[in-house]
């Protein structure tokens, strides 16, 4: 086996499934309710049986020795953007693929806003960091959200799907967009892992309906730390993509 697929396995379970817990929020909004406690959330999901987490360097390095072993490790190395940012659509490089390598990462994650005015510069980055990963043996987890105004179109949400794809991605983390989510599905020949949404909707359903049309699991950020009990929310969607 090769490294990037040794380093697949420990994202992915046997069923070719995984329950990602996105807990990098923090470096785009700052302080965030639900982040404060940065090892126990950690825990939390970890005790609740997630498969492994996105965070950002800073958030790693701090929280290292509560999923160290237990989980596998997803560093993203883009963003460069906060919330008053006034261009928060462009998301550039903050850390870098040798980084998340001696951090003992498993895989690294690129966000590319598809529509934004940067685009191009963000698919550009994306096809750099395949070429770096590649060379360390490390997956690329490409994150590709359609603009706001588009977020869940099942036209915007397929493109986002494949370019990824395309552009030689090892996993895409995207939106769940209704009953059309199939064949974005089927139109991308690479796994994808639901991105969580907006709280105010039935995040159960939706996790049920994208594993039915052949998601290979989900990454749930807010849905997850802001829930009022981080470890059962965990342990429910655990139940939901993996089946008890």
């Amino acid at each position: 086996m090769s490294g990037k697929e040794i380093r697949m396995k420990r994202i992915f379970r046997d069923d070719g499934k995984t329950v990602i817990s996105a807990l990098d929020f923090g470096g785009f909004m700052g302080p965030v309710p639900g982040l404060e406690f940065p090892r126990e959330v950690v825990g939390q999901v970890v005790q609740g049986g997630a498969d492994a987490v996105i965070v950002n360097p800073g958030f790693a390095q701090a929280t290292q020795e509560v999923f160290g072993g237990k989980v596998g490790l997803i560093m993203r190395i883009t963003g460069g953007v906060s919330r008053f940012s006034p261009d928060g659509s462009f998301h550039t490089m903050i850390s870098s693929v040798e980084e998340a390598v001696r951090q003992g990462a498993d895989a690294v994650c690129v966000m590319v806003i598809i529509g934004a005015q940067q685009e191009h510069a963000m698919l550009a980055n994306l096809g750099r960091v395949v070429q770096e990963a590649n060379r360390f043996g490390i997956p690329v987890v490409a994150e590709l959200l359609p603009e706001f105004e588009h977020s869940f179109d099942p036209e915007w949400v397929g493109v986002c799907a494949r370019l990824g794809f395309e552009l030689g991605a090892d996993v895409i983390k995207t939106y769940y967009c209704g009953p059309e989510y199939a064949q974005v599905v089927a139109n991308c020949p690479i796994p994808i892992v639901m991105a969580g949404g907006p709280k105010n909707t039935d995040i159960f359903q939706n996790i049920s309906n994208a594993v039915a049309a052949g998601a290979a699991g989900v990454a749930i950020g807010r849905n997850i730390f802001q829930a009022p009990d981080p470890c059962e929310y965990t342990r429910r969607i655990v139940e939901l993509v993996h089946g008890k």
